[in-house]
C-alpha cells in the first residue's frame, strides 16, 4: 500500500505512541514470564529489557515502514527481528550466558528464544488491539452521526466478543489447571476483533443494522480459535501428578507458619463503625514437616481453630507469612492450593451431604480439583480411596445415614485424599466418636501418614490423643503459644505453667487418690481486653512470678533441642541454654 509522505508521517507517529502505550504492557509479560521461568521477577530488571525492546521497536519502525510500508509482511519482519534480538538481550539480563557443552548451550538458548517468542507475540496482540481501538475512534470522529452509531455499536459488539470468550475459556472442569487463562483470552480473542473491525470499515453505515450478523459470525471465529487453544492447552497439563496418590519424601519442610496475626473485627452502633477487635491468634510461629504430625492443643476458644482458617484461607490475615514449599500462599488462595491441602472436620454429620451417596461425595473432589469427569474413572478412584479408608466396594451407593460415626469419619477422610493432598488439617476429628472408635481412626491416621507421608496439622484438646499421634506438640493460651516441643518432652518434662497445669487436669481413674485438685484457678480473659504483659499473669501459679510478668511481654526461651517457652520469668528449677529478649528479639545465651 503507498502512502503519501505526510500519511507515513502520520502512521509513524501513530506507530511510535502504540509502542510507548504497549512498552507498559511487555514490563507486565516480562516480570510474568521470568516468574514462570524462575528468572529474576523484578519490576527494574523488566523495565531495562522493555526499553531495549523499545528503542528497537521504534527503530524497526523508521526504517521498515519507508521501504514496505504497512502491512502485514512488514509486521511479521519486524516481530521477527525483535524476537532474536529481544532472546539475546534476555539471555544477558537474566544472567543466562552461553557457555559450557553444547547441549546445555541450546536449551540456554531454546529458553531464550521461546521467552523471546512468547513476549513479542502477546506485544504484538496487545498492538493489533489498540491499532483497532484507536482506528475506529478515528473512524467516529470522522464521520457523521451514522458513522459515530456505528462506531458506538462496534465497541459494544466489542465487549460482547470479550465477555463470550473469558466465559467459554474458563469453562470445563479441566481448564481450572490451565494457570494462564488471560493470556489465551487475549491471543483468541484478537482475531474475532479484528474481523469485527473490517466488518465495521466496509459496512460502515450498515454495520448498525447488521450488528446481530456481525457479532455472532465473529464470536464464531473467535470460539474456534479458543477451541484449539484450549486442545493444545490441555496438552500441557499433567493429569497424572495430580490423580493418583504419590508418596512423599519425609522430613521435607511442607509448611511454614511466621508470626500469624488473626483479629475479627468488633462492628457496633448505628454507623456500623469498628470500635475493637478480637485478637484470636496474636503472632504464632511453627512448621510442619513431611510425613509429621503437629498437635495443636489448648482449652475452647484458645485460637486452634482460627490458625486453621487463617492456613485455608477462609480467614483474612492481620499479619504474618504463611508459606508451603518455601512459597507464600497468595490471599486469593489458588485451586493448586485447595488440592494439596485440605481439612477434616470436627463433626461428620454436617460435613456430608445427606441427600448425596458417598460415591458423590467423595467424587466433587475428583470433579472440581482433579478435572477427572468419566463416571467408570471417577467409580475406579472411588473405590481406591474406600479401600484406603478401610470401608468396602458395597458402601459405595450408599448414603449418609446407613453409616456409623466411624464409618463417616473415614468417609470424610477418603474425601480429603481424593485431591491427592500434601498437607492434611484435623480439626478434632475424634472428639465425637466412641473411644474405641478413636483409636480405630488414629490409627487408620497413622498408617496413611507412613505410607503417603503427609503433613498433619491435629488440632485437639483431648491429651491423649494428642499424645497418641503428635511428633511435636504447641500449646496455645488466648492466641499465642505458651510451649512448643517434641511428645516427649511436653508429657515428661512440661516447663510452662499452663502446660503444667493443662497436663495437671487430666481425669484419670486411681482409686487411692480421694482429692480432687484444680490447678488453674479463675477464668480465661477476654480476647479483647486482653491482661496487660504476659496474659497467663492472672491465674499463673509460678514459683518465679513476679511484678515484671504483669507489664513485659512473654518472650522465647530454649529449654532445650526442639524445646521452647514464651515466658517472662522461667521457673527457677528449670535450666535455661538460651533467652530471647522480647524488645530487641536479640539471644541471650
Amino acid at each position: 500500500m503507498s502512502l503519501t509522505i505526510g500519511e507515513l508521517f502520520s502512521e509513524f507517529i501513530n506507530a511510535v505512541i502504540i509502542s510507548i502505550l504497549v512498552f507498559f504492557c511487555a514490563i507486565v509479560f516480562s516480570r510474568w514470564y521470568a516468574r514462570k521461568k524462575s528468572y529474576n521477577p523484578s519490576t527494574r530488571t523488566a523495565i531495562q529489557v522493555s526499553v531495549i525492546w523499545l528503542i528497537i521497536n521504534i527503530s524497526l519502525i523508521s526504517f521498515i515502514m519507508p521501504i514496505l510500508g504497512l502491512s502485514i509482511v512488514s509486521d511479521a519482519i519486524r516481530v521477527v527481528i525483535e524476537i532474536f534480538v529481544f532472546s539475546f538481550v534476555a539471555m544477558k539480563i537474566y544472567n543466562k550466558p552461553s557457555h559450557g557443552t553444547l547441549p546445555n548451550n541450546l536449551i540456554i538458548i531454546k529458553d531464550a528464544i521461546l521467552f523471546a517468542a512468547i513476549v513479542q507475540i502477546l506485544l504484538y496482540v496487545v498492538t493489533i488491539d489498540i491499532e483497532i481501538v484507536s482506528k475506529v475512534y478515528l473512524f467516529m470522529i470522522g464521520g457523521d452521526d451514522d458513522l459515530f452509531g456505528s462506531g458506538l455499536m462496534f465497541y459494544f459488539c466489542f465487549f460482547v466478543l470479550i465477555g463470550i470468550n473469558v466465559f467459554y475459556v474458563s469453562w470445563g472442569d479441566k481448564m481450572q489447571f490451565v494457570k494462564d487463562k488471560d493470556k489465551i483470552i487475549l491471543i483468541t480473542s484478537t482475531p474475532g476483533i479484528f474481523y469485527l473491525a473490517n466488518l465495521l470499515f466496509s459496512q460502515n453505515e450498515a454495520f448498525l443494522l447488521n450488528y446481530a450478523s456481525n457479532v455472532i459470525t465473529s464470536a464464531i471465529i473467535t470460539l474456534v480459535i479458543s477451541s484449539i487453544a484450549k486442545i493444545l492447552s490441555y496438552r500441557t497439563i499433567k493429569f497424572e501428578e495430580y490423580k493418583n496418590l504419590k508418596v512423599l519424601e519425609k522430613g521435607n519442610l511442607l509448611l511454614e507458619i511466621k508470626d500469624l496475626k488473626v483479629y475479627y473485627p468488633l462492628i457496633g452502633g448505628m454507623l456500623k463503625r469498628q470500635f475493637g477487635s478480637i485478637k484470636a491468634v496474636n503472632g504464632v510461629t511453627f512448621n510442619i514437616k513431611t510425613g509429621e504430625t503437629v498437635g495443636l492443643v489448648g482449652e475452647s476458644g484458645c485460637g486452634k481453630t482460627s490458625v486453621a482458617n487463617a492456613l485455608l484461607g477462609l480467614v483474612p490475615r492481620e499479619a504474618g507469612e504463611i508459606l508451603f514449599h518455601g512459597e507464600p500462599i497468595p490471599k486469593n488462595y489458588p485451586m493448586d492450593m485447595r488440592q494439596k491441602i485440605q481439612i477434616v472436620f470436627q463433626d461428620p454429620d454436617a460435613s456430608l451431604n445427606p441427600r448425596m451417596k458417598i460415591v458423590s461425595i467423595i467424587a466433587e473432589p475428583l470433579k472440581n480439583l482433579l478435572a477427572i469427569t468419566k463416571k467408570d474413572e471417577i467409580r475406579r478412584h472411588v473405590l481406591r480411596l474406600l479401600d484406603e479408608v478401610s470401608l468396602k466396594r458395597e458402601h459405595l451407593d450408599r448414603f449418609p445415614h446407613e453409616f456409623s460415626g466411624g464409618q463417616k469419619q473415614r468417609i470424610i477422610i477418603a474425601r480429603a485424599l481424593a485431591s491427592n493432598p500434601e498437607l492434611i488439617i484435623l480439626d478434632e476429628p475424634t472428639s465425637a466418636l466412641d473411644v474405641s472408635v478413636q483409636a480405630q481412626i488414629l490409627n487408620l491416621l497413622k498408617d496413611l501418614q507412613e505410607t503417603y507421608g503427609y503433613g498433619f496439622l491435629f488440632i485437639t484438646h483431648n491429651l491423649s490423643v494428642v499424645n497418641h499421634i503428635a511428633d511435636r506438640i504447641a500449646v496455645m493460651y488466648l492466641g499465642q503459644f505458651v510451649e512448643i516441643g517434641e511428645t516427649n518432652q511436653i508429657f515428661l518434662t512440661p516447663t510452662h505453667p499452663y502446660t503444667q497445669a493443662l497436663l495437671a487436669s487430666r481425669t484419670e481413674i486411681d482409686p487411692s487418690n480421694e482429692e480432687i485438685s484444680f490447678v488453674i484457678e479463675g477464668e480465661v480473659p477476654s480476647h479483647i481486653t486482653p491482661p496487660s504483659g504476659c496474659t497467663f499473669n492472672p491465674r499463673c501459679v509460678s514459683d518465679a512470678k513476679t511484678k515484671e510478668c504483669e507489664f513485659e511481654l512473654p518472650h522465647k526461651i530454649r529449654i532445650e533441642e526442639g524445646h521452647y517457652i514464651w515466658c517472662v520469668n522461667p521457673p527457677t528449677r528449670v535450666e535455661v541454654i538460651e533467652e530471647t529478649d522480647y524488645i530487641t528479639g536479640k539471644v541471650e545465651e
